[in-house]
């Protein structure tokens, strides 16, 4: 996701707490969503905010209109100064502990506890910060099941920011690892975290939309984390359990509660067996595990 060259607009919906989280959940099944960035804020309960950044006014207003908030909830739509939102909105998030990861920016001072893998994740254009639960169930999954099958190839598909083939290389030295994002902005964001986090020389970083991708061409892997959306996930089903060795580790993550039973499906056909999952808020992260 690049950043704007114009001011961001943003569309504001204001009504009941729950009902605005409801409509915010059944805008999840968006491949390619026209907005920057989507948030649901607790206001004074029971009532909420929701709001919608957009990178121009025409967009954001043809949004509104679209899709008619105000039939069901208060709303405006205003500009807002030309700034670099998402990295602004990163840089009040706390710190996030997932296990023995813990994920944190610059301004944070980092613990001495030598049992804590530090992951400096800067403020970027990049989905995958390890504040979202989608990154979080996945860097615990794999915090649980490293040690006892430790994977010697890895891909992390739709890096984002990188976060989980950094926490990866921090913690398997010796593994080869593979991160690829549809993307462009997401993978220089993904490499310079890497470089900031001493780990360059030990991923591999590729723009790939899908597998459609020639470091991808008759590659298997003994771990996969594939954290995008519900329906690129079970569009890919295919082709992701193929990429599988026996024994490996899938772990699916982007999904809500209620796309969880779909891409569950979608991968047991495939001959995948389902191991557990994850919840996180309205979020669901699932484990998963390939044929001996």
């Amino acid at each position: 996701m690049s950043a704007p060259s114009e001011d961001v607009w943003q569309v504001s919906a204001y009504g009941p707490f729950e009902a605005l989280k409801s409509w915010a959940g059944a805008q999840g099944d968006h491949e390619d969503p026209p907005w920057l960035a989507l948030s649901v804020f607790e206001e004074k309960l029971p009532e909420g905010r929701l709001q919608l950044l957009f990178a121009d006014e025409g967009s954001a207003k043809a949004f509104a209109r679209g899709h008619n908030l105000e039939a069901a909830f208060r709303q405006d739509c205003t500009p807002l100064e030309n700034e670099d939102w998402i990295a602004k909105s990163l840089e009040g998030l706390p710190v996030v502990r997932a296990g023995r990861f813990y994920v944190h920016g610059a301004h944070h001072q980092v613990p001495t506890d030598p049992a804590l893998v530090s992951i400096l994740i800067e403020a970027g254009e990049a989905f995958g910060t390890g504040h979202h639960g989608t990154t979080k169930g996945c860097l615990l999954a794999f915090d649980e099941r490293v040690e006892a099958a430790p994977p010697a190839r890895v891909l992390d598909l739709g890096t984002g920011a990188g976060t989980l083939a950094i926490a990866v290389a921090k913690v398997l030295p010796d593994a080869d690892i593979l991160a690829t994002d549809i993307d462009p902005v997401a993978v220089d964001v993904a490499r310079e975290n890497a470089i900031i986090n001493g780990v360059a020389d030990r991923i591999d970083l590729a723009v790939a939309d899908g597998f459609a991708h020639g470091s991808l061409k008759n590659q298997r892997f003994d771990m996969i984390f594939a954290n995008i959306l519900a329906n690129p996930l079970i569009t890919l089903a295919r082709e992701i359990t193929s990429a599988l060795t026996p024994s490996a580790t899938l772990i699916l993550s982007g999904i809500l509660d209620h796309q969880a039973a779909r891409v569950r499906t979608a991968y047991e056909a495939q001959g995948i067996t389902f191991i557990e999952d994850y919840e996180l808020g309205e979020w669901r992260v699932l484990v998963m595990q390939a044929p001996t």
